[in-house]
């Protein structure tokens, strides 16, 4: 008999510590930007965040930031402004699934994810950025550091930044930028006209960057602060990256892999690019790896892929992808601007870098002497059935330009 009763007292434990494992945080309902700002004085932890529609006015805070995110020496200390300082863990902050809660971030690091274990920022407008005067300041609508996080069906927008400063330093306010230490999910976002990178990773960050739409829209050139400018998608010094089924459009570059970076770019669209579409890049001084298949790179000025690299060890591949009209503005015929103006710039190949059953069509050279890979159109469209498998799986085709020039 007693054997029963100790089996139901150790189950009851059970239950008990279970329901109090298990037990949901406590939701926070935020209805105005003074209650937000006073939550996020000091770390939080456990807790869900609810902000009601409107908007949400930050207020500025001055901070120095211990790390350079882009610097040579990453020990240096940056003046900058944060809107607001998330810290702490278990957090999480949603808005109305129809991104009705739009946070003006008024600030240089609009978001900042500092020193924060399990957090998650889901179903928010962040716009209203304002450029910090610091060219190496990392700022973006969300800047996350020592930190691991989901970034999920957001609206990150019309951050610009000061026409003055841009016009000084060249960077503007990116879109999401991971610096050190820090691991990002990134799912879903609408990341459009911000006047610097898209996504950009930093030093000891890793990402998994998933079904976003990058698009610069107006494809701001030179120092203006409109959106485009920069990089759609930056990995860069030693990051990682996995980069899946994303639309990068109206940039003035597109996917990016520099210095050690390492990443896996598949089943993405770039096109409508002012440069080039998709680079492997060493900076004559870094080991880079790319795993690159099954992209579609379409209507770029520049050379539609660059590969530039020394890397010895598991250097990567690029094959299975599709390269339609690039290398199509003369401006960027010069060698000196990014190199070989053609479909598939082979500057330095790696012997173990594998380049095979790439599809071209309508590709452009600078120069007769460049390689021509280009096939007429009959047999591109009959390649292309035979890539229809994979290209089915980019689940944001349709809002692409090569959908409806091809496969509509």
């Amino acid at each position: 008999m007693k054997k029963y009763h100790i089996t139901a007292i150790l189950f009851i434990l059970f239950l008990i510590l279970n329901f109090i494992l298990t037990k949901p945080n406590p939701t926070i309902r935020i209805t105005s930007v003074e209650e937000l700002e006073k939550l996020f004085r000091d770390p939080q932890e456990n807790i869900n965040v609810r902000l009601a529609s409107g908007v949400y006015n930050l207020n500025l805070k001055s901070i120095i930031d211990s790390t350079c995110g882009n610097c040579e020496n990453p020990d240096t200390l940056i003046s900058a402004t944060a809107g607001l300082i998330i810290s702490g863990k278990n957090i999480r902050i949603s808005g109305p699934f129809d991104k009705t809660a739009v946070i003006k971030t008024n600030s240089g690091y609009g978001l900042f994810i500092l020193n924060c274990n399990n957090c998650i920022l889901e179903n928010l407008t962040i716009t209203g950025g304002i450029r910090d005067s610091s060219e190496f300041a990392t700022d973006a609508a969300i800047v996350v550091k020592n930190s691991n996080i989901i970034i999920r069906n957001n609206k990150i927008s019309r951050n610009y930044g000061d026409q003055a400063l841009i016009k000084k330093n060249i960077v503007g306010i990116m879109g999401i930028c991971g610096r050190e230490n820090s691991n990002l999910k990134i799912y879903n976002n609408l990341i459009t006209k911000n006047s610097w990178d898209g996504i950009a990773l930093y030093r000891n960050s890793e990402a998994v960057i998933e079904e976003n739409i990058i698009d610069g829209v107006h494809k701001a050139g030179g120092r203006i602060a409109q959106g485009g400018r920069g990089v759609g998608i930056g990995v860069t010094w030693n990051a990682k990256a996995v980069i899946r089924n994303n639309l990068v459009k109206r940039y003035w570059k597109g996917i990016g892999l520099f210095m050690d970076a390492e990443g896996t770019v598949e089943y993405n669209i770039v096109e409508d690019i002012v440069t080039w579409g998709i680079s492997l890049w060493d900076a004559d001084k870094g080991e880079p790896r790319g795993f690159i298949k099954n992209n579609i790179i379409y209507k770029t000025g520049a050379m539609g892929t660059s590969i530039t690299s020394a890397t010895e060890n598991n250097p990567g591949y690029f094959k299975t992808n599709i390269i339609v009209r690039t290398a199509q503005d003369p401006a960027y015929d010069s060698s000196e601007y990014y190199g070989y103006q053609c479909a598939l710039a082979e500057h330095l190949v790696p012997k173990d870098f594998t380049i095979e059953n790439n599809l071209f069509y309508d590709n452009r050279r600078a120069d007769p002497r460049l390689p021509d890979h280009d096939t007429d159109l009959e047999k591109f469209e009959n390649k292309l059935k035979i890539h229809k498998e994979w290209i089915n799986r980019i689940r944001i085709i349709e809002a692409s330009d090569f959908f409806h020039d091809f496969i509509e």
